[in-house]
């Protein structure tokens, strides 16, 4: 919920202070963060700490994808190095964290909370640029409109709901058909490191059709979460389906943002990049939500199922836009 306000908020705040000082100030809220949990334990200092990370992510996020995009040149490359280094931090950061906390657990937090620090000092060299100009409020209405608008928030959508769902269900369901704790985790890391490759990958498809990769990657994320269900047991399968799952997700990951700021004006840009965030981190929350609802009725298989298929409904916009192109490219020229 905290990201999903400091989203929007830092959106705003950028027209009035540039887009490094807010992800210097956003490294300094995760270090903060960071320190509190190591010097307490106790509840109210861990709730404050949340509180302060959520706001810090999403400015950072925001923040840092705005630099990006508004720099010269085509910006899906900067964007996939961006989501890969990114994606590469989830993996090792809980593996060293982890064996570090072996011995003490607030000298991991402590850790973390001076890499944070360590991280404000090269935010601080990036090109400083202006805070973006105050524009009127029709137009902030209206930017829903853009289709590339559209298409970004629901690639952040998606990709956020395939995230919430490893996160909670593909656990429950690879051990409720017998799996291993050990064997759980190598496959959820599989689809982690998957999702880290898509992120890579996208960076050498920024001369494809990105309403062609859109739709690859929703209906990666789509499967990947629909058919799990029906494959658990099958260990080869699945894998199989957590892998395209994920390199779907890592797509969708990085094209989100960059679609969502071209479809936009220059000082448009970090609206935008807000808009599709915020549909990323709702999601994160309200399709673990959403199919915990249908567990009832429908049991884990059918929940997921479901929940797949939603998360499938957003290739329709990519293919009315290729039905579009298609039919400009065979008119006649005069």
């Amino acid at each position: 919920v905290t990201q999903l306000v400091a989203r929007m908020t830092s959106a705003k705040a950028m027209r009035y202070v540039s887009d490094k000082l807010l992800v210097a100030c956003a490294c300094i809220g995760m270090a903060v963060s960071g320190f509190l949990v190591a010097w307490s334990a106790f509840v109210v200092v861990f709730v404050i700490s949340e509180l302060i990370q959520g706001l810090a992510r999403g400015v950072f996020w925001t923040a840092a994808s705005t630099h990006v995009v508004r720099q010269d040149g085509p910006s899906v490359g900067r964007m996939a190095a961006v989501n890969f280094l990114s994606s590469a931090g989830l993996l090792i950061g809980p593996l060293l964290a982890g064996y570090i906390a072996r011995y003490s657990l607030s000298t991991a937090f402590y850790i973390a909370g001076f890499i944070a620090v360590l991280a404000s000092i090269p935010a601080m060299t990036l090109i400083k640029e202006p805070p973006f100009s105050k524009e009127g409020p029709k137009l902030g209405r209206d930017i829903w409109k853009q289709r590339e608008v559209r298409l970004g928030s629901w690639a952040g959508l998606t990709a956020g709901s395939w995230r919430g769902i490893l996160n909670s269900y593909i656990p429950v369901v690879l051990k409720s058909v017998g799996e291993s704790y050990f064997l759980v985790g190598v496959m959820v890391a599989i689809a982690n490191s998957a999702s880290v490759a898509g992120s890579g990958i996208m960076g050498f498809l920024n001369r494809r059709s990105p309403v062609k990769v859109f739709a690859f990657g929703v209906i990666g994320a789509a499967a990947g979460t629909a058919l799990v269900g029906f494959t658990a047991r099958s260990v080869i399968i699945t894998v199989f389906l957590l892998a395209i799952g994920g390199i779907g997700a890592g797509l969708l990951q990085t094209l989100g943002p960059v679609l969502a700021a071209n479809g936009v004006s220059s000082q448009r840009k970090p609206d935008a990049i807000a808009i599709a965030g915020s549909f990323r981190a709702g999601a994160l929350l309200i399709a673990p939500f959403f199919t915990a609802v249908l567990l009832g009725p429908l049991g884990m298989t059918g929940a997921l199922f479901l929940v797949g298929g939603v998360l499938g409904l957003p290739v329709l916009a990519a293919r009315d836009v290729l039905k579009r192109a298609s039919r400009n490219s065979q008119k006649p020229q005069s």
